[in-house]
């Protein structure tokens, strides 16, 4: 797919045909009096205007056209007097922070125009979206083809979990803490491919479903729906063994919670935290009691915990 072609609405045909053709465009095509096409100058890309008898409302689009020599260019265009007897530039050219340098105006119809120079920022900036960044967009796709047929829970869900993990240097966040509730789980399957949990959480069943984490381990799909409390115990007693008695504390700061968890029996001493986001660059802040980063070390799955306790890893 290829975008090489742009129309744009215009009272008067004739006064913006000559602006374009001012600005630098080939004018090529001009069969009748509601339409023209230009051609630009570098590259092979077309452009064109049509008359209409109202514009539309609102802001419209903007339209950018790349000049490699963009402050001669400015200078040149203010000379040619583009709006009658004067050439305005709502922003004459300036270093945006997403390293493109920019001129703005409009043209007679009120259309915004940015005259701009990027090089090899325009298609590769440094933040430019990696291999593993696209997998997560591939992982959000499918994630909401199945919303559209997932009802869980009552609600529409997206299922894709993005999510940080932290170690915990003190017991400072029981005293945050808003809610606290006892967590009983266990599991079907501990493949990292295709985990298959079993929860109860106060007086509640669950059973979820994980995909394989991403690189990073910060992102892959989880599918949970809520079952009957009884159905929970009964699978709970098929699980594999190692079941795994937590605490769940919840503590809010600012639009986040934090999900902190202390673990008993042969997990003792064990606490983690963790925090859902929208995305994986979502910033948030940290608590004084969260400790280390350990995002993506499989050690701290809880299905890894179940299997090897923390209380032998010492």
């Amino acid at each position: 797919m290829n975008l090489n072609q742009i129309t744009i609405p215009s009272i008067n045909l004739t006064q913006s045909i000559r602006f374009y053709k001012r600005l630098g465009l080939h004018l090529i095509v001009h069969t009748h009096e509601k339409y023209a096409r230009f051609e630009c100058p570098d590259g092979d890309s077309t452009f064109s205007i049509h008359q209409v008898e109202e514009l539309p409302s609102g802001e419209g689009v903007i339209v950018y056209f790349e000049v490699e020599s963009l402050d001669e260019k400015v200078v040149a265009l203010q000379e040619l007097n583009l709006h009658g007897d004067t050439t305005i530039f709502d922003l004459l050219p300036t270093d945006q922070s997403w390293l493109w340098r920019e001129a703005r105006l409009k043209d007679p119809d009120g259309n915004r125009l940015i005259l701009y120079y990027a090089g090899d920022n325009r298609k590769n900036p440094p933040w430019r979206i990696g291999v593993e960044e696209q997998k997560t967009f591939a992982f959000s796709e499918i994630a909401a083809k199945t919303t559209e047929d997932s009802h869980l829970h009552g609600n529409d869900i997206n299922p894709l979990e993005i999510e940080r993990k932290f170690l915990i240097t003190s017991g400072a966040f029981k005293k945050e803490a808003q809610t606290s509730t006892r967590i009983t789980q266990g599991y079907l399957s501990t493949d990292p491919e295709r985990t298959v949990r079993v929860r109860i959480k106060g007086d509640k069943g669950f059973l979820t479903i994980k995909g394989k984490s991403n690189e990073s381990g910060t992102t892959r799909v989880e599918v949970e729906e809520e079952i009957a409390f009884a159905k929970a115990q009964i699978l709970l007693k098929l699980c594999l063994p190692g079941i795994i008695d937590k605490t769940r504390y919840e503590v809010t700061i600012k639009k986040h919670i934090w999900e902190i968890d202390e673990f008993y029996g042969a997990n003792a001493g064990l606490l983690l935290a963790e925090i859902e986001l929208s995305n994986e660059h979502e910033s948030f802040s940290k608590p004084s009691w969260i400790g280390d980063e350990v995002t993506g070390d499989k050690k701290y799955y809880n299905s890894y915990i179940s299997n090897h306790p923390y209380t032998s890893w010492k």
